[in-house]
């Protein structure tokens, strides 16, 4: 394809156009590296203008375009196909890191405009140092990008008060398959005038348009933090006192995280830094609030409440708060850090479920039934967002076992088993990691024919040639 690249080259001056073959694999190359796969070159754009040339002669020439952020993604979305017809067409990766020419605020709309490029922590920054914050935080949030996280709607440890991107996002700019320059950033919170196309964007995980600028919503910075640990019986507990806190203290609680007993242990054997514990209490749970008053008033508030909700709940076995930053970080170490302390004791069945918060328990409770009455020995690792219904419920090999030999033989069916429960629950398999390429025939099994048919619709009308990401999420 030296023609390609040399076109490419003429017809966009100035484009970053990698060959070398460590930099290709690198890109190639999964987070989680359960996709290793390869494309003809590495492109890195400067803006919009140089995305518009790049899809023009990739349409010119058939080569499938992956975009990519900060390629940590958890589901093969980021990176070529491993499999099917699409991996033997030629593919480019573009990658957004560079692009980075818009980052403003408007203080009177409370709105901050950035391009795809900025990492999401850059953009968490900029917004602080001028007083605001700009609420949407993952674990990941030095690497990844704000382009990407459109990309997949990501949602993270704050949803519960704010939302995840797609209600944080009041505008978008893209480049779509035929290299025209579409969308709108004039930061509208009312604009009844046709198709809101930004919604059909985000979460489409660049099959549809490759965004290049977003307008989002910033709030003004709390002014205190107030950050506790509850040790409860069970996830039943946890859901019974998240709705005590919230019919208390509903608009300062931003974070509500739960995390198993294997969780905890797990993350403890791996990282310094000891969970708060109580007696008999088996499970745990991370709460936030923040306020825009002072910090003696929120403790005053917070503490009264979780009194109340010791002396009112008996499955609350203990409370503890936050004494200092230094304490605050420890707590939310040992929730983010869960991880990557799984990943250091092997491979694992991952499972990124979402159903209503008062189905969580009876979801939990089905999935472990069902995986002991297969007679399959797990140690789950379970933690997540149970403040917006969001676990992470990771399943892992038994201590001192071979955790590939324990994929191999039962990866396929723990993932029926979760899959089957969450589904029955009135839940989704998916809800903030995607679906990429890992899950597409998963979307396309339990979808209905309907919708997976207006997807199609979607996909051929806005790709017809199946230029930008072939083979994630709708597959032709």
């Amino acid at each position: 394809m030296n023609e390609f690249l040399d076109q490419l080259r003429k017809q966009v001056p100035g484009l970053m156009v990698k060959t070398d073959t460590t930099d290709i694999a690198h890109a190639c190359t999964d987070w989680r590296k359960r996709y290793q796969t390869t494309a003809l070159a590495l492109l890195e754009p400067l803006n919009a203008a140089q995305i518009q040339g790049i899809v023009k002669v990739c349409d010119q020439f058939d080569v499938a375009i992956s975009t990519q952020g900060g390629n940590t993604g958890l589901v093969g979305g980021a990176v070529p196909t491993a499999e099917g017809d699409a991996s033997k067409r030629p593919h480019v990766v573009l990658k957004t890191g560079r692009i980075r020419d818009v980052l403003k605020l408007d203080e009177s709309n409370l709105t901050l405009t950035a391009s795809a490029g900025y990492t999401l922590y850059e953009i968490q920054e900029y917004a602080s140092a001028h007083g605001f914050l700009f609420p949407l935080s993952l674990a990941s949030e030095g690497t990844c990008t704000l382009g990407g996280n459109l990309a997949s709607n990501a949602g993270g440890v704050a949803v519960l008060r704010y939302g995840n991107t797609r209600e944080l996002c009041l505008g978008l700019e893209y480049v779509n398959a035929q290299g025209e320059l579409c969308g709108d950033l004039r930061g509208l919170r009312k604009n009844n005038t046709g198709y809101d196309l930004r919604h059909l964007l985000i979460g489409s995980e660049g099959t549809l348009g490759i965004v290049t600028t977003a307008c989002m919503k910033v709030y003004p910075a709390p002014k205190s933090r107030c950050v506790a640990w509850l040790n409860v019986d069970n996830i039943q507990v946890a859901v019974d006192a998240l709705g005590f806190v919230q019919s208390h203290l509903f608009g300062e609680l931003s974070s509500y995280e739960w995390m198993n007993a294997n969780a905890i242990e797990v993350v403890q054997t791996h990282f310094p830094g000891r969970a708060p514990t109580g007696p008999g209490a088996e499970d745990h749970v991370l709460a936030e609030f923040t306020s825009l008053g002072p910090e003696t008033a929120l403790r005053e508030q917070v503490t009264k409440t979780l009194e109340a909700l010791l002396e009112e709940l008996p499955g609350v076995r203990n409370i503890a708060i936050a004494q200092s930053g230094r304490e605050i970080d420890t707590f939310w170490a040992l929730r983010e850090n869960i991880s990557e302390a799984q990943a250091k004791e092997g491979l694992n069945v991952k499972h990124d479920v979402a159903c209503a918060v008062s189905q969580l328990p009876v979801f939990h409770d089905i999935a472990l039934n069902e995986i002991a009455e297969h007679g399959v020995d797990v140690r789950p690792v379970l933690f997540g967002h149970l403040g917006d219904g969001n676990l992470h419920f990771n399943l892992s090999a038994p201590k001192g076992s071979d955790s590939a030999e324990f994929l191999k033989q039962h990866q396929s069916l723990l993932n029926t088993l979760v899959h089957n429960a969450i589904l029955q629950c009135g839940g989704t398999v998916s809800a903030e990691h995607g679906i990429g390429q890992l899950k597409a025939e998963l979307l396309r099994d339990i979808t209905s024919k309907s919708n997976y048919a207006a997807f199609k619709t979607i996909k051929q009308a806005l790709d017809p040639k199946n230029l930008l990401n072939p083979g994630k999420l709708v597959l032709l």
